[in-house]
């Protein structure tokens, strides 16, 4: 199974000093256990796709199919580069919603279990609740994944479910 990189760390090396080492094999890895990737445009498909995923979600994918291609490559290229001004020119228009809205239709999320033959979980998740309340990362936890809040509604500390957002943080 592939998990996100963050979900690795939390998993694997936690208590490792930073920067975390990683080793990457381009040839004679183990094909049975990973998936080969054919090439970086593999990975900006997949990235871009997991942005189209997010706005439909928020935004009914007004905000990606009013982007040009040229928008579209200077998110991946500021997120591939690490230039987070380039990155946030573009991604701040789909982190922003009219007020009239009171918020994203639904918020993108998913949460990588070790536990279960599922996976990951996703469903739908609005973030304001039918009686106008703003929902909060606890809610979501508790709808969703019950077994990661403690009865008396704190957050349980050494939990081994991670949460990844689809969009990039």
């Amino acid at each position: 199974m592939h998990y996100p990189i963050g979900l690795l760390f939390d998993l694997l090396a936690s208590s490792s000093a930073l920067p975390w080492n990683i080793t990457v094999h381009f040839k004679s890895f183990p094909e049975k256990d990973l998936l080969h990737c054919p090439s970086k445009d593999a990975i900006e498909a997949h990235f871009m796709s997991c942005m189209k995923e997010a706005d439909a979600l928020k935004h009914k994918s007004q905000v990606i199919n009013e982007m040009q291609k040229k928008d579209h490559k200077q998110l991946w290229m500021g997120l591939q580069n690490d230039r987070f001004d380039q990155f946030w020119a573009i991604n701040r228009k789909l982190m922003e919603y009219p007020a009239e809205e009171n918020g994203f239709r639904y918020i993108p999320f998913r949460i990588y279990q070790t536990t279960t033959e599922r996976p990951f979980i996703q469903k739908l998740f609005r973030p304001v609740a039918a009686d106008g309340q703003l929902h909060t990362l606890g809610d979501l936890l508790k709808e969703v994944c019950p077994s990661a809040v403690a009865p008396e509604g704190n957050m349980i500390s050494n939990i081994k479910t991670c949460l990844s957002f689809s969009e990039v943080k």
